[in-house]
């Protein structure tokens, strides 16, 4: 399958879900370079102004580090993993065998009967226009013939339990169900002998649909099954996880626009196209998977079809065990506008081979010495505060300061982690000079890139995603290094 992309916008913090947001950002961090200043001489004309106490680095960063328990030296991994690498390909009939094997040991919580449906349902689904809209109507009729045709008659998908009317929500569950409809074709025979199979397609649907927004938001997935999903999912796919993250996105903001069943239908199956079937059944097979808590997660997953060729795949490429990195991790922060995976892992999640000098790749940075004198393989050294990378790293150097690309006040901390704050990667030695302007650009008010009067540059950047927030990091340096700011 060749490889496809869909433009899709980034998400907005505070409405993580609503695909596109993140956009505005990205337009303001272009006009910070681009705009002209009053003067006419870009942005260096303008005279930002000087932050107030309250504002400064040292008031936020002061109260981060107050709150910070010293939790010792231990370390993590935090690491940017790689996708140049071949999906599994996964065969009809092995899904078939997957998903029927997974729904039958899982019967209490899929074969159970189904809630009691909201009063309004059989409206609904009737000939009579709602409220004078006739289109909800003939979608909600459409829906019940979908229904119907998989032999689930009724609401099969229980998209009415919430009201009489289809929602923005109910339009992405439909798509995504017609989506991955080809996928289940020939697993619900042996499904209705012993199972509902209205609530398995239910449940099925709701667990894509949570994990994938997810994905889909700027904050980092926490440890438990989401995060393990996220990493299966990683790890079989390869070069087209973004491809998925993409194409759902894409579902995500196309659904709710669809004003009858033959609209939405297409943007479900622009979905399928643009992904190809092989996803689809790992999409499928992967959250049947998922759906229970990680400690069954962990007993299934080496039982999935392919999973000894995505483990193979995922050590030969970055020298992590597949099942530990899933289970193990603590969190996860997927960028999809920039095609980043990023990963907090306890230092054990890497594979013997790999500190063995192996065969296998480290994730991204060549090994660098722990203070026992061993290596530490497959990524950026992190830690759980600032005062334990400050002691095992020691000074930044002479004339030097540690200086964070994300920042590392309290919201950042409670938002990505410490880890994710803390380690190699982000904590780089910058001269005190140029350090001191950089923290003085975010203590001030600059309209230019904040597009406000009223916000700090640091209140401005702290509410987007962790890519954004570092891209920008690296920009200010650049700029202030060349006068140009």
């Amino acid at each position: 399958m060749s490889r496809h992309s869909v433009d899709t916008r980034p998400v907005d913090t505070r409405r993580p879900l609503r695909v596109g947001a993140l956009a505005l950002a990205a337009l303001m961090l272009v006009t910070a370079c681009a705009t002209g200043g009053p003067s006419g001489g870009g942005v260096t004309a303008y005279r930002y102004s000087l932050p107030t106490p309250e504002n400064s680095f040292e008031a936020w960063t002061l109260e981060a580090e107050a709150d910070e328990e010293d939790t010792g030296d231990g370390e993590a991994i935090f690491s940017n993993l790689p996708t140049d690498f071949q999906p599994v390909r996964i065969s009809d009939s092995e899904l078939r065998v997957a998903l029927t094997t997974f729904w039958l040991q899982v019967p209490l919580r899929v074969s159970a009967s189904c809630p009691p449906l909201y009063v309004g349902r059989k409206l609904a689904l009737a000939s009579a226009p709602l409220s004078g809209e006739a289109w909800q109507s003939d979608l909600a009729q459409s829906y019940g013939r979908f229904c119907e045709r998989r032999g689930t008659p009724g609401d099969c998908l229980t998209l009415f339990n919430d009201g009489p009317r289809l929602q923005a929500d109910d339009k992405r569950s439909i798509a995504l169900a017609m989506a991955v409809g080809p996928a289940l074709e020939g697993v619900d025979a042996e499904v209705r002998a012993m199972l509902n199979p209205t609530r398995v397609l239910a449940t099925l649907s709701f667990t894509i649909t949570a994990y994938m927004a997810l994905l889909l938001a700027p904050e980092p997935v926490t440890k438990g099954v989401a995060l393990a999903f996220s990493v299966l999912m990683w790890g079989y796919l390869g070069w087209e996880f973004f491809d998925l993250l993409r194409a759902y996105a894409q579902l995500y903001e196309d659904a709710p626009q669809a004003s009858s069943y033959v609209e939405l239908r297409e943007v479900g199956d622009s979905f399928g196209r643009v992904i190809g079937p092989n996803s689809v059944r790992i999409l499928v097979m992967v959250a049947t998977a998922a759906i229970g808590e990680t400690a069954a997660l962990m007993s299934k997953g080496p039982k999935l079809p392919g999973f000894g060729q995505a483990s193979r795949s995922v050590e030969a490429n970055t020298g992590l065990r597949l099942m530990n990195a899933a289970t193990g991790a603590e969190r996860v922060i997927v960028s999809v506008n920039e095609g980043t995976i990023r990963i907090v892992l306890p230092v054990n999640a890497v594979s013997m081979t790999a500190r063995n000098g192996g065969g296998a790749r480290p994730a991204l940075k060549p090994n660098e010495p722990t203070k026992g004198g061993g290596l530490l393989s497959g990524g950026y050294r992190a830690f759980k505060s600032f005062r334990a990378f400050k002691r095992q790293m020691g000074k930044a150097g002479e004339g030097q300061e540690w200086h964070h690309l994300v920042e590392k006040h309290k919201f950042n901390v409670k938002r990505f982690g410490a880890e994710v704050i803390h380690n190699t990667e982000n904590v780089i030695p910058l001269g005190k000079d140029l350090h001191t302007r950089v923290s003085a650009f975010y203590s001030s008010k600059n309209p230019y890139v904040t597009n406000s009067h009223n916000l700090t540059v640091r209140e401005w950047i702290r509410t987007q995603s962790y890519e954004a927030q570092r891209s920008f990091g690296l920009l200010v340096i650049k700029k202030i290094r060349s006068r140009e700011w």
